[in-house]
């Protein structure tokens, strides 16, 4: 292992140790004919257990068993098994896990003749033909329309509108979110979003600012009007706004960003032509457009045709997304993190 892939390594199992995800490196191992689905637990396990795997079983015949946990518990068993012997066919992990594991050797390209709806797929899901991000949760403004008169239209417009100015709720920086709000910052302020220094002087003018561990915090932040504005996910802010909230989302001029979903193909996996399989059926119209609905996500799928009155973001606003290099950000997060600390201590 090279120098730059044990940085890597260590960086990526101090990120997961610090959540406390490195429990249960056991668990489902493909047997037979089966395909191990690895896949969240809650509303996740729910959906695919009840929506995405009948139809595929059905129309494939494929075995399948769900093996349920975080993008993070998933990593730290391949890293028990090594490149060589997967207990997975493909992993599903948000990218800033999967980055780091790409950099060493356990994913290969998904062979586009075996994944049919590959073809109709926006080229952000598969950049350099990589993992293949299946969902797209974006994150921009979310505020409060009864507290701020002028619809924000920027990210820079949580230092400049008046109604705004002073009123920010913010990610913990440990979560991916409160990170990615950093390496925005840096990129529309500085010289690019590794341009931390820069990122840095301008939030502190954002001081003072409650910070939330999830979105969920974050939202009831906004709900008791203890903040009017902060970067959120658009599925977080719809489920406010069924609950009758006074909530808006906009999309900033400078680009979204986002939590994702990306299938990477393990390989030295078993049963591939399965998990190629189970990405096709991920890929088409019908589910795509059945998992924008359930996750008020953006469909990767150019072909889908979502009703208007249910969610406005198409394959197309996918252009309007700001990915990160995440094998350069876990290389600094450490410091980073020691860094924003301090800051928001002072």
């Amino acid at each position: 292992m090279s120098k730059c892939s044990e940085c890597n390594r260590r960086q990526l199992m101090s990120w997961l140790g610090g959540a406390g995800l490195m429990a249960g490196i056991g668990g489902a191992r493909a047997q037979g004919g089966r395909l191990v689905i690895p896949t969240y637990g809650g509303r996740y396990e729910r959906f695919w257990r009840e929506v995405l795997i009948p139809p595929f079983q059905q129309k494939t015949g494929i075995e399948t068993v769900l093996d349920i946990g975080l993008g993070a518990n998933f990593a730290a068993k391949l890293r028990a098994s090594g490149p060589d012997n997967p207990p997975y066919s493909y992993l599903m992990a948000n990218e800033f896990v999967g980055a780091v594991l790409r950099t060493e050797g356990f994913f290969a390209p998904w062979p586009a003749d075996k994944v049919p709806n590959l073809a109709a797929a926006h080229p952000k899901a598969n950049p350099a033909n990589q993992g293949v991000t299946v969902m797209f949760s974006p994150i921009g403004i979310a505020y409060r329309r009864d507290l701020v008169k002028t619809r924000p239209r920027s990210w820079k417009d949580l230092w400049d509108n008046p109604d705004i100015k002073g009123k920010v709720g913010l990610y913990e920086i440990t979560n991916t979110a409160g990170f990615m709000f950093l390496m925005m910052t840096a990129k529309i302020f500085g010289s690019g979003p590794m341009d931390f220094d820069a990122g840095f002087r301008e939030i502190e003018r954002l001081k003072p600012f409650p910070q939330a561990g999830l979105a969920g915090a974050l939202a009831v932040l906004l709900s008791r009007g203890e903040v009017v504005a902060g970067p959120l996910d658009y599925g977080e802010t719809l489920g406010m706004q069924k609950k009758g909230l006074p909530m808006a989302w906009a999309a900033p001029s400078e680009g979204m960003f986002m939590f994702d979903q990306t299938f990477s193909l393990l390989k030295n996996g078993p049963n591939k032509d399965a998990a190629c399989a189970f990405l096709d059926h991920m890929l088409s119209e019908d589910i795509q457009a059945k998992l924008a609905l359930e996750f008020a996500g953006i469909p990767v799928n150019r072909n889908v045709k979502l009703p208007p009155d249910q969610v406005s973001l198409t394959a197309d606003d996918l252009d309007k997304i700001v990915a990160f290099d995440w094998v350069a950000a876990n290389k600094v997060r450490d410091s980073v993190i020691e860094r924003w600390n301090r800051m928001t201590r002072g």
